[in-house]
């Protein structure tokens, strides 16, 4: 069973000196569980590119994989203590990306998921970032809970 979810993406990445402003996202998404994964689906509509991405978030404990269809095209998994490669298909070009899994964590009670994850970032073989990851998942109707 699907359930209609209010979703709010952080993250921050620190890039030595400079570390960037951190970035939100906060849309409706769709959430189930299902042979002892947890799914969140949304949309992500781009302000300077034509089109809809299509995303997938899919966790477990210690793994996170994030999928994009659309304008920008990866799948990208974050696991604690892992290293995992993929190819970022953009508008501008390929990009190989590194994913350099510090740690991934799931909390959850009847109202709230949270996953956090840390990661070290490689593009095109060169390490750009140390990143952090916040993902918070809310029923749209608080009555609900989220199995």
């Amino acid at each position: 069973m699907k359930e209609d979810v209010i979703l709010t993406i952080s993250g921050l990445q620190n890039m030595g000196q400079d570390t960037g402003d951190p970035i939100e996202v906060i849309t409706p998404a769709n959430y189930y569980y299902k042979n002892g994964k947890r799914y969140v689906l949304y949309e992500e509509v781009h302000e300077d590119k034509s089109g809809v991405t299509k995303n997938t978030l899919t966790f477990r404990d210690s793994y996170l994989s994030v999928t994009k269809h659309g304008a920008d095209n990866v799948h990208m998994v974050i696991e604690s203590e892992k290293e995992n490669v993929t190819y970022y298909y953009t508008p501008a070009g390929m990009l190989h990306i590194g994913l350099n899994g510090q740690s991934v964590s799931v909390k959850r009670n009847d109202n709230t998921i949270k996953v956090d994850a840390r990661y070290g970032l490689n593009i095109n073989y060169e390490h750009v970032a140390n990143c952090e990851l916040s993902i918070d998942i809310r029923p749209r109707d608080l009555g609900l809970g989220l199995k």
